[in-house]
Parts: C-alpha cells; structure tokens; sequence
C-alpha cells in the first residue's frame, strides 16, 4: 500500500497535459498512469476537471528573517509561498551584524530549518571581501552565489558582502565561482550612473516617486548587463542575470546566448505585468531596483519571455514595514525607502492568468516556474518535473476558477500586495510536496519546519552543514 494517488486530473507530462493519475510514496513519484493501474495507496485525491502542475521554484526570495523578522519571517514567508503555488524556494544571502558570510550562512540555515514550510536552497554571498570563502559555502551546501556590480551603502549592512566593487574583483568572483562550478547571479546595474542620477535629482528637489525610475535609466542597466556578460564569458562562469527589466538588455541577452554563452535571463512579475505608470499610482511599494519600466520595456519583456530569451520568472519577494515604506517620513521622500516588494504568494496566480489569457503557453508556464529553475540550479529532475522518481512536488488548479487579490488574505506578514484588487482566473487549490499537502483552502495542513534543505546534485555536504 503506498501514500497516496491522486486521480481524474491532467496532468503535466513530458511537455503535456494528459488525463492521467500519479502515485506518491514516501515523497516520491512512484507511478504514472490511468486509475485502474496505480497500485492501491492510503488516501486519494480527485482532481476532476483540475490541472496537475510542477510546483513552483521561486529561486530568488529575500525574506530575511532573523535581524527583519518584523518585516518577514521563514514562516510566514513560505506561508505566502506555499498558498501561491511554490513549493521550493532559494534564499538570498544576507550580510549580519559582527558575523562572517559564513556563520551567516549558517544562522539562516537553522532559522529555515526550524520555520520554513517549502523545501529550501540558500545562496551564498559573493563579494570582493569573502572571494575566499566561496569553497567553504559550497562545502556547506549553497546552491549558487550572488553579488551585487553596485557597491552597498555603509547603512544597509545586510548588503556589506555582496559588493564586487568593481570589475577587477568581479572578474575574479566570477572566476572563483567556475572553479566550484556553481552559478552566479547578478544584479547588473551602474552604480556610477545611477549615483550620479540620483545626486542630481537630490540637488533640484527631486523626490517623488517619478525621480526614482529616472535615477535608475535603461542604460545603467543595458550597460552593466553587457560587461557582466563579458566578464562571466571570459571566467566561464554560469552567469544568471537578474530581475532584469530592459528592451536593450533583452536585445544583448539573445545575442550573447546565440554566441553560446553560458547565460539564463530572470525577471519578476512585477517588471511584466506593470508600466511606470502604473508603479507611480501605486507609490513607495512599488519601488523595486532596477525600476519598472515603461510599456515599451514591458511588451519587449514579454516578446523575450515567449521567444525563449528570458528563462526564469522569480518573484524578488522582498517586503518591508509599512513605516519603512512611508515617503512622508523621509527628508529624501522616495531615496529614503527601501526598494523591494512582497510577490511569493503573487507570481504563480498571475501567470496561470496569463495562461487562460493566451499571453503565455502552458508548456512556457512550466518551462519558466519549474523546469528551468530547477536545470539552472542544479536540482532537476528531483525538483521541476513530474515524472517517475521525482520529488511529488506539485499544485492542483482549477483553471476556470475566478478569484480577486486582495490585501486583507495575503499570507505575508505585511499583508500587501501591489497586484490588490486584480481578478484573476486560475485558483490555486492545493500545494503539495513531497507528497504532503501544505496548503488547501486557506489552510496550512504541515507544521512548521517541515521543508527541507536542498542542494545542487554535485555537491556534497560537509560535515559542518550535515550536522545543521
């Protein structure tokens, strides 16, 4: 008697819905086929006239709990994340008060032990003052690394190790990380530019959140894009671009891929579905770095995400207070707020919207959310696919069902959404992971602590990480 079967359903298969059922024993895929084949299991779910899909990866979060748990914790953070849809997240590094990358590291790893309800990866932090350490934080199981081309403020010291500084030591970054052959994801703008802008936006009294988006111009990012591309190319570095956002970038992305360069392109919902426009009616929570750009950036975003150039949607789920989002207490108005917005319970939603609106295909849904994230990063096809001996990570839909994002029934901590009050088609009903169901109906069904720490396939744990 194995766990369970889930029948009735479609099911996404090999690049396919097909009508057929799963079976799940002890966390894995065990069986792929029709009712009256699946071997006889404790519990069984029908999902008639229902969509059987690949849980979602979101392998770019910042819930930063510990030092900001008041913004977000790994509880209710994979709250968010599991009624969205996503079933493993990969945590951003964050720099701590008085403590090495490396025990770090380790601190974040035992608080999402202890709280987190999706499977987890954690990256790690590559700056030019802890090139060093990047062998003993793949020892420890980080799944990739990321580094920021701008150079941190001394007050956001939770970004102090994540600074290349400049491209001499970026080159070497880049290089350390082939070494260990991991992947390096940038967060590609000029710092020089945008200082400059913002200088002189400060200098006239400029503001409001229009000075924002004009501070951090197409071409800080067009620019940093290409040189980062150029620097990983000569490490040969696996290279992971970042929420970018930019029709030039795009344009540069393509044509370095098309060389054969080992490169995947991110972005985030927020950069598809809203114009600058409709980031000034929404205000401060709609900061992000780099900007929301104009309609002709996101139609050029949607044209790369459906061509095959943008590979990965992540969320850069980043929330903050709402005092901290408050322009009216900041002598610098919008500089003074922080950049970054609540997505994980958000993204998976908006795109099975997109699905039932022909924006986007099935089969690209998954590509970007599930199959992709997990090639890139290492953990395909435990993670990723439904296929036989894979993790029974997955999310029950109904498509036809009709739902409104709302402030008030978000799961994250801050309770905001930038997306309130859109109506959209394609209703979560169920997530589940490793063949436990964690979240149906407004309900967590699995306790806290319950996901587990992933890494990539090739690498083996230290024994200081094993012990965690």
């Amino acid at each position: 008697m194995i766990d369970l079967n889930i029948i009735n359903g479609k099911v996404f298969v090999e690049n396919e819905l097909i009508e057929t059922g799963l079976s799940i024993d002890n966390g894995k895929i065990v069986a792929i086929g029709q009712t009256k084949t699946l071997p006889k299991a404790d519990k069984t779910i029908n999902a008639e006239n229902q969509l059987i899909l690949p849980g979602g990866i979101d392998v770019h979060t910042h819930i930063l709990d510990l030092e900001f748990s008041y913004r977000e914790d790994f509880y209710t953070g994979t709250q968010a994340a599991s009624s969205g849809g996503i079933t493993t997240i990969l945590e951003m590094p964050m720099g701590i008060r008085g403590k090495s990358v490396t025990e770090s590291f380790d601190m974040q790893l035992n608080a999402m032990k202890e709280r987190s309800l999706v499977d987890y990866g954690l990256i790690g932090s590559a700056g030019y003052t802890n090139i060093r350490s990047i062998n003993e934080l793949v020892s420890r199981g980080a799944i990739a690394f990321k580094t920021f081309m701008i150079d941190a403020p001394e007050e956001m010291y939770e970004l102090k190790d994540l600074s290349a500084k400049n491209d001499s030591f970026l080159l070497k970054i880049f290089s350390k990380i082939a070494e260990v052959d991991s992947v390096s994801c940038i967060h590609a703008e000029n710092d020089v530019i945008i200082n400059n802008e913002i200088n002189r936006l400060s200098s006239i009294g400029k503001y409001d959140f229009q000075a924002h988006t004009d501070s951090r111009p197409a071409i800080a990012e067009d620019e940093a894009c290409i040189r980062a591309m150029q620097l990983a190319n000569r490490a040969k570095a696996k290279l992971n671009l970042v929420h970018m956002s930019s029709k030039n970038a795009f344009d540069s992305i393509k044509i370095a891929k098309q060389k054969g360069w080992d490169i995947t392109c991110e972005i985030t919902p927020h950069h598809l579905f809203l114009t600058s426009d409709d980031a000034e009616k929404i205000g401060a929570w709609a900061k992000s770095d780099p900007p929301i750009r104009s309609k002709e950036h996101m139609e050029a975003a949607w044209k790369a995400l459906n061509d095959g150039t943008i590979d990965i949607i992540a969320s850069d789920h980043s929330p903050y207070s709402y005092e901290e989002k408050d322009t009216s207490k900041k002598e610098n108005g919008i500089f003074g707020v922080g950049s970054g917005t609540p997505g994980l319970e958000t993204m998976i939603p908006l795109l099975l919207d997109a699905v039932n609106k022909e924006k986007l295909s099935l089969q690209r849904y998954v590509e970007v959310t599930s199959v992709n994230p997990a090639k890139r990063f290492g953990i395909y096809p435990n993670k990723g696919t439904l296929s036989l001996n894979s993790d029974a990570d997955f999310i029950i839909i109904d498509m036809k069902r009709e739902h409104t994002l709302e402030n008030e029934n978000m799961f994250t901590k801050q309770k905001i959404t930038i997306f309130d009050g859109w109506k959209l088609q394609g209703k979560i009903e169920k997530t589940i992971i490793r063949g436990e169901i964690v979240y149906e109906e407004g309900q967590f069904l699995t306790k806290r602590g319950s996901g587990i720490f992933i890494t990539p396939k090739y690498v083996e744990l230290s024994d200081s990480s094993s012990s965690l």
